[in-house]
């Protein structure tokens, strides 16, 4: 889609190029050489409001030229209609720009214009805007009573970053979890597509533009008629990206962006807080004691064939969904026995949506082993294998196996709050260059009422070692890790 963008952008620069050339019928242009310039890169990278993009091009026998230059925004919606315009910022050789540029993608273009013909050669670069909350780790945290982030980036860091862009305002409660939401948008007609990220806890909801850290929607002015009972228990972002999904008090409200929460079909099903988005959203409802998966607005109950995952005797106390070339879900249950049930299901649309069956495996967890009675339960994006921590202990176990293996044993007093695996970009496609990627391990110490993350590579059997320092601290107790890049973030696994 960003190809077939750019291409569109740079075909209406020609068009506009060549409109403003005029001609009698029988002038004669001679063929004269292209312009030879050097020193104008590819692609530039700015911070807005704190850069001064500074291009100084050499250009053989420049006497003979007129020069410009314009930006020109990518940030649109391609079927709207409108047309992006180019702002000129310099009729001079060399630039020299003071950035105040709304934060986003842009085509840079170098105008060299002939005097004696008039034609305009339009050299272009991809340019990058953007701010220092752009790029970085977030830190959902709360001290009990409120919620926020800490944001941390290459040359420093923002605590309590909500509160720093909102007037000192904080979410209320304590933290549950914070979604990356990408192309968010305030109404269904707007071009201004931006980066968000929704937060909720156990009494607010929030939705926050990235690029310049403003509260957008709060849990009074996001529905288009606010829940009786106002219990948020998890948010998700679906695999389509035109929607965000919030359950609440066991009702799922589905968020199309450029709207509101809508109310809830009317229906039988009470969904667990327990949810993954994998090629659909993959529920459990707790009254027919089923697996139900959700696609845009629709309930569909998983395949008849499907019988290990209907009228359950379990809940689900963990699940871990996996989209693009992974392609698979993962689901613990503990079932009224005691004893664990561990589900491994595809995680592609045709399986999920109902048309065949998605089962792949099952797995019975004895009740005694530690996973059963885990803190925190983590996933891993690339294999079949479970992270869990007990206290201040991290083990690994596996599908095939589930055996114990201590990885990492924390200071005393510690607590773990958060176990994820940060892989960003999603491997959509087996060519896709991952920049980052780690399994997060959050701990929490009430004895100073601060907090430690500690960033682990993952070895190629799973398994992590012990860091000499945490690479993050601070005040409170972090409950979900977001890592953005350029304004786009990871998914949650």
């Amino acid at each position: 889609m960003k190809r077939l963008l750019y291409i569109f952008i740079l075909g209406l620069i020609t068009v506009l190029n060549y409109s403003c050339i005029k001609s009698k019928g029988d002038d004669f242009i001679p063929n004269l050489p292209s312009p030879s310039i050097s020193g104008f890169e590819n692609s530039y990278t700015t911070f807005t409001r704190r850069d001064v993009l500074s291009i100084s091009p050499t250009v053989k026998d420049e006497s003979l030229y007129d020069f410009s230059w314009r930006v020109y925004s990518t940030n649109f919606v391609v079927n709207s209609g409108v047309i992006p315009k180019g702002d000129l910022i310099a009729s001079t050789k060399n630039l020299n720009y003071t950035v105040l540029l709304n934060p986003g993608p842009y085509i840079l273009t170098f105008n060299v214009k002939n005097k004696q013909t008039g034609v305009t050669q339009i050299f272009t670069s991809k340019l990058n805007v953007s701010t220092l909350t752009m790029n970085g780790w977030y830190l959902l945290k709360d001290d009990g009573l409120k919620t926020d982030f800490d944001f941390i980036h290459s040359t420093g860091r923002i605590d309590n970053w909500m509160a720093f862009h909102n007037d000192g305002m904080s979410m209320k409660g304590k933290s549950i979890r914070s979604v990356f939401a990408g192309s968010f948008k305030m109404s269904p007609s707007s071009t201004d597509l931006f980066g968000a990220l929704v937060v909720i806890s156990d009494q607010d909801a929030a939705i926050f533009r990235i690029d310049n850290g403003k509260l957008m929607l709060n849990a009074d002015n996001m529905f288009f008629s606010k829940p009786a009972v106002f219990k948020p228990q998890n948010i998700l972002q679906p695999q389509s990206d035109n929607l965000v999904r919030l359950i609440n008090d066991g009702k799922v409200y589905s968020m199309q962006k450029g709207a509101l929460f809508t109310n809830p079909p009317l229906s039988t099903y009470k969904m667990s807080p327990i949810v993954g988005s994998a090629g659909t959203d993959v529920m459990f409802d707790q009254n027919s004691k089923s697996i139900v998966t959700v696609d845009g607005t629709n309930f569909i109950p998983v395949h008849n064939l499907a019988t290990t995952l209907k009228n359950m005797d379990a809940e689900p106390i963990w699940a871990g969904a996996y989209p693009g070339v992974r392609a698979a879900v993962l689901e613990l249950f503990r079932k009224t026995s005691g004893e664990g049930y561990l589900a491994k299901l595809f995680g592609t649309y045709g399986p999920l949506a109902g048309y065949s069956n998605p089962f792949i495996e099952g797995k019975i967890v004895p009740q005694a082993h530690g996973i059963m009675s885990a803190d925190v339960i983590g996933g891993n994006y690339d294999s079949d294998y479970i992270y869990y921590a007990k206290a201040n202990k991290i083990y690994l176990t596996d599908f095939t196996s589930l055996s114990e293996n201590l990885q990492i044993t924390l200071a005393a007093g510690d607590q773990v709050t958060c176990i994820q695996h940060v892989k960003y970009p999603v491997p959509n496609a087996a060519n896709i260059v991952v920049t980052t990627d780690y399994l997060v391990i959050a701990a929490y110490s009430s004895a100073t009422g601060k907090y430690k993350v500690w960033l682990h590579k993952i070895s190629s059997i799973g398994t992590i070692q012990a860091l000499p320092q945490p690479n993050f601290e601070g005040t409170g107790k972090v409950t979900s890790v977001n890592y953005i890049e350029n304004g786009i973030g990871n998914r949650f696994y």
